[in-house]
């Protein structure tokens, strides 16, 4: 049999006391709503521990459960505890939060981070439940950011970010089925082997740019409907070796057009980059003029509406403006705007610009009329050049020639627009013709001063 010491025995107790604080979990409960750092708003259940859940990188065990509306004055650091946000309730970060290895965030209610999220470890947001990151959203490694479960919605699991998502060493997204996910900002990965998954029912919008850069990464999208899930502004770059991009993926005008429940909920979020909701656009033809209507079912943080048109269906002008309601309105509203359509095909198109500056487009409007060919040719008389201008699309033969009274050709021009810009080298004083070759034969008389 061994002996021991008094100091030895003595030891062993210390050490038996540390292990055993080590490996009790640290459980909390909140009994009121307030800060955080406020002891009577806590309850510790397991005996041993701070009065409060630590918040930088001291809570390395247990629970911290949130059932009443917590603030986090500044930076909120967890290590490998667990966080549990129940349904109905809230947690705000008003700065950073890091959650590190071996912990984990659950979210049924809602949290809110004033600065960035970052991930070492998994963060669960479930149906209910939604997380608003004002700054960037850092996901290190493995599959750490899990939108929504399988089941069907709603509700629905939301994660707002208004910044950059941005993965790092093949750090992983999962949006379940009743995921709903919008980044106002761009979406990054730079180490290889990066999953970006969207499955069946999920839903994404990316304000910006999705660039991968990192071999092996993966975006995949297996909502079965094409094109449905995935909405990119900008645009979709996965450069790696070996990378995969699915094909099921659209723009915002997609969203908008067929997707508009998912529209409306990005459009609704505050602070939200897209102004409008359009429900349509329409013009028709009353007597000689184009009546142009359309109608949004809620503008937010609003200015106006730009009309624009062209002859050619690619480059327009404004010819016209009408403000919107001027207030927040989440109610039906319609237009009508009234204006010229001269030509045999008049495209327009509506301008929807932002109280911040950013806009967007509506799809394309055709008035077709049945009109008379006719050329419009200034100044006349001319000095060095002239315009050209036509009421119906070119042909691809359609050209002018400027001819002298003695049958010299003084300038030539292909026809590619409906209003073109020639160039008069040096011409003598006199009248010309201009003849006009191709869908329209017709011969003008111009008129030449002298410089």
């Amino acid at each position: 049999m061994y002996h021991f010491s008094a100091s030895v025995k003595v030891a062993f107790i210390l050490l038996g006391v540390a292990l055993a604080q080590t490996i009790q979990a640290q459980n909390y409960t909140t009994t009121a709503s307030g800060a955080w750092a406020t002891a009577s708003n806590w309850s510790n259940t397991s005996g041993w521990g701070g009065t409060t859940p630590s918040t930088t990188g001291g809570h390395t065990s247990g629970t911290a459960t949130v059932n009443h509306n917590m603030t986090v004055t500044g930076n909120y650091s967890l290590a490998s505890a667990t966080l549990l946000i129940n349904a109905g309730k809230s947690v705000l970060v008003t700065g950073n939060l890091t959650l590190g290895g071996g912990g984990t965030i659950n979210v049924y209610g809602t949290l809110e981070i004033n600065g960035d999220l970052t991930l070492n470890s998994y963060l669960y947001i479930y149906p209910g439940g939604q997380v608003i990151v004002h700054g960037n959203v850092i996901v290190n490694s493995d599959n750490y950011l899990n939108i929504g479960t399988s089941t069907a919605p709603p509700p629905y699991a939301d994660l707002i970010v208004y910044q950059n998502l941005v993965s790092n060493s093949s750090g992983d997204i999962t949006v379940n089925r009743n995921g709903r996910v919008a980044v106002f900002g761009n979406v990054t990965a730079t180490g290889g082997g990066t999953v970006f998954t969207i499955n069946n029912g999920g839903q994404v919008y990316v304000h910006g740019n999705v660039n991968f850069t990192g071999n092996g990464s993966s975006i995949v999208n297996n909502n079965t409907t094409s094109p449905y899930g995935l909405y990119v502004n900008g645009t979709v770059t996965n450069s790696g070796g070996g990378s995969t991009t699915t094909a099921n993926q659209g723009n915002k005008t997609t969203m908008q057009n067929t997707n508009p429940g998912f529209y409306g909920w990005v459009q609704n979020i505050p602070a939200s980059p897209l102004p409008i909701e359009l429900i349509y656009f329409k013009g028709e033809l009353q007597a000689g003029q184009a009546v142009l209507t359309w109608a949004t079912a809620s503008e937010k943080n609003f200015y106006k509406f730009v009309i624009e048109y062209a002859l050619n269906g690619q480059t327009f002008e404004p010819v016209g403006e009408v403000v919107g309601s001027g207030i927040d309105s989440y109610e039906l509203k319609t237009y009508t705007y009234h204006t010229a359509a001269t030509a045999s095909k008049n495209y327009y198109r509506l301008k929807s610009i932002d109280q911040d500056g950013s806009f967007e487009y509506s799809p394309i409007v055709l008035i077709s009329r049945a009109v008379e060919m006719h050329l419009e040719i200034y100044p006349n008389p001319a000095v060095d050049y002239i315009t050209i201008q036509i009421n119906f699309d070119p042909g691809s033969m359609d050209h002018i020639q400027v001819v002298s009274q003695t049958g010299l050709v003084v300038a030539t021009a292909d026809v590619n627009s409906n209003k073109i810009t020639i160039q008069l080298d040096q011409p003598q004083a006199g009248v010309y013709l201009v003849q006009y070759k191709g869908s329209l034969d017709k011969t003008a008389r111009l008129v030449i001063k002298g410089n």
